[in-house]
């Protein structure tokens, strides 16, 4: 078998996650998501590219996104994998769980009131998200945002400086350091004519290196000669800061990332709780699903033709096997809703008392026990949509196989007295009327039947026609 397509596809999306670590590794946090979502997309399996995104996440504040890559990646792959001690990490604190729900909480009404202009209330709730939650980097781009919308810019550069540590290359976060950076630039720009001053010198807060601005000033206000020992100052600064970004900060720091996932806050919602549970919940599901195939095919294949002497018609004989070969088909595959009401109606259609085997009645009624509570809602939801639509028979034929497949269902008793009501057979609807009220006392359709019975009793006398014991004639049958 030929390979070479696929192994190209597992270089390049390796290639991506190494170009992802690497980003991730210098705090390019949105670069290393775009590349490892990238790896991602030539090969799924991937779990070191899966659980390194899910650690890019969980450091962007993204945690709901971290988790679900990660429980995604353990069912890929649950043999040492890395993203079971995320998972374990996460849900080591209910303490810190509880903040951060709390956190996660402040923002949403942060958000909603600033939506509707209340930027002072909003305010307030997302720096008790940021309390909350010191890497909340999505509450703390917006509580940015609202301090350039009120003019405090020094705020809201405090904020996003705070915010940009986190995630160099954050694109929100660089566009607004940007706009407040235009605004504060008249109130630390000295004046024309003052002597340079500590005024004039300006902190580099990430570089930590101290430079004049009066070269700029020198360019317009025509100092003959340049001052080359602050330029060559400014160069030397700058090869030191790069030095100590690449000998010193870039080898720690794969270990740093490492530690303060270990030991940051993790935004663990109200709604990721939900997920795992139901994730775990459908994985048991699937485990006893699986099991039942198993036993229905144990049982399936212990039965042998010669047993089944059935002593019918051939219509009836030729319906029994068709209905058993669909039911085998049905169970051991993934089958759709069309082909389980088929299956379920040509159940009903069958004549049982032509089947004189008692073995063969055996298994119809299993059958029967099986398929039709998966088909009651499905079958009703079908008859109720041939009613809305005028094709009564049909309607009438559906919703009677679906009062017989759940004998309390409200709604499907209701709506076949309606059918055989729309269909002239006033005495059957006012049966199947009174019935319903029998089974379900409580339905909320209760209210609808005076009205229904009503109708059907003034049909009747306008044909001149009396009201049968359709109740009675049904149990004299039985007794017959």
């Amino acid at each position: 078998m030929n390979n070479r397509p696929y192994d190209k596809l597992v270089r390049i999306s390796n290639r991506l996650y190494n170009d992802g670590l690497e980003k991730a590794k210098v705090r390019d946090l949105t670069g290393a998501a775009i590349s490892l979502r990238r790896s991602l997309l030539y090969n799924k399996c991937n779990t070191e590219a899966r659980n390194l995104l899910g650690l890019v996440y969980y450091e962007q504040g993204e945690v709901v996104s971290a988790l679900t890559e990660w429980v995604i990646s353990r069912n890929l792959d649950n043999y040492e994998n890395d993203a079971d001690y995320f998972l374990e990490r996460i849900q080591d604190d209910p303490d810190e769980l509880e903040n951060i729900n709390t956190a996660v909480k402040k923002y949403n009404l942060g958000l909603e009131a600033a939506q509707i202009g209340n930027i002072d209330t909003a305010i307030i709730q997302l720096k008790k998200a940021v309390g909350l939650y010191p890497r909340y980097v999505r509450a703390m781009k917006l509580l940015g945002l609202l301090y350039i919308s009120q003019d405090e810019y020094q705020k809201a550069k405090k904020i996003l400086v705070e915010a940009r540590a986190i995630d160099h290359t954050d694109t929100d976060v660089l566009r607004y350091l940007s706009e407040v950076e235009k605004n504060l630039a008249p109130e630390t720009k000295p004046g024309l004519f003052q002597t340079q001053s500590a005024a004039e010198t300006e902190f580099d807060e990430e570089m930590g290196i101290e430079h004049s601005r009066r070269s700029f000033f020198s360019k317009f206000f025509g100092d003959d000669k340049p001052n080359m020992m602050l330029f060559i100052n400014l160069i030397v600064g700058v090869l030191i800061g790069i030095a100590v970004v690449y000998y010193l900060i870039v080898p720690s720091k794969e270990a740093e990332i490492r530690e303060e996932y270990n030991a940051g806050r993790v935004d663990y919602s109200s709604e990721l709780s939900a997920k795992t549970a139901a994730i775990s919940q459908q994985e048991k599901e699937i485990t006893s699903l699986r099991k039942q195939v198993t036993d229905l095919k144990t049982q399936l294949n212990g039965i042998t033709y010669d047993t089944i002497e059935i002593a019918v018609g051939d219509e009836t004989f030729s319906s029994f096997f068709d209905a058993w070969s669909k039911y085998n088909d049905l169970v051991s595959k993934e089958y759709s809703d069309e082909e389980l009401i088929n299956l379920a109606m040509d159940l009903w259609d069958l004549d049982f008392g032509g089947i004189q085997s008692k073995y063969a009645q055996d298994i119809l009624s299993k059958m029967r026990e099986d398929i039709y509570p998966l088909a009651e809602k499905l079958v009703y939801k079908e008859g109720k949509q041939c009613l809305d639509d005028g094709n009564i028979p049909e309607a009438v034929r559906l919703l009677s196989a679906a009062s017989d497949f759940d004998p309390n269902s409200d709604v499907a008793l209701y709506y076949l007295g309606k059918a055989l009501e729309e269909d002239g057979r006033y005495n059957e609807a006012i049966f199947h009327y009174r019935h319903m009220l029998t089974v379900a006392p409580n339905s909320t359709l209760r209210d609808y039947i005076p009205q229904r019975l009503e109708a059907c009793e003034n049909a009747l006398k306008a044909l001149g026609e009396e009201e049968t014991d359709i109740e009675g004639q049904n149990e004299e049958d039985v007794a017959e």
